[in-house]
């Protein structure tokens, strides 16, 4: 027998196998994710914030987008946002723009628990 013929007969159907095993787990496992509610807190600094924009990255791929604008003479709205992660820890990076210019604000969220209220504190970000 050569080996072609042991990996033909032998670990390809093996290797088939756990691929369709894997794929079934995941399917399976689709609802174990981490429900959280993300609130952007602008603090003193909220007066001078015209829009925000938000992504949230988590193992490399961007699973959440938030986007709200402040209507002309008037303070932005609470920016509150709900996501369900495939993981508890992810990467938050947003684009703030402000009166005299914009802003890039990444920040990294661990260890998030289920069914919790995240904030994310950005005066001082917003006040440099």
């Amino acid at each position: 027998m050569t080996r072609y013929d042991l990996f033909r007969r032998r670990i390809a159907p093996i290797a088939f196998l756990a691929a369709i095993a894997l794929l079934g787990w995941k399917t399976c496992h689709v609802d174990s994710r981490t429900h959280a509610t993300i609130v952007l807190d602008f603090g003193e600094a909220r007066p001078h914030v015209q829009a925000v924009t938000a992504d949230l990255i988590v193992g490399g791929d961007r699973i959440g987008h938030f986007e709200r604008r402040a209507l002309p003479g008037m303070q932005i709205d609470p920016c509150r946002f709900e996501v369900a992660m495939p993981e508890d820890s992810g990467e938050l990076r947003m684009d703030i723009e402000l009166e005299r210019g914009r802003v890039a604000v990444v920040r990294h969220l661990a260890a998030v628990i289920d069914g919790s209220t995240v904030s994310v504190p950005l005066a001082r970000d917003i006040s440099r």
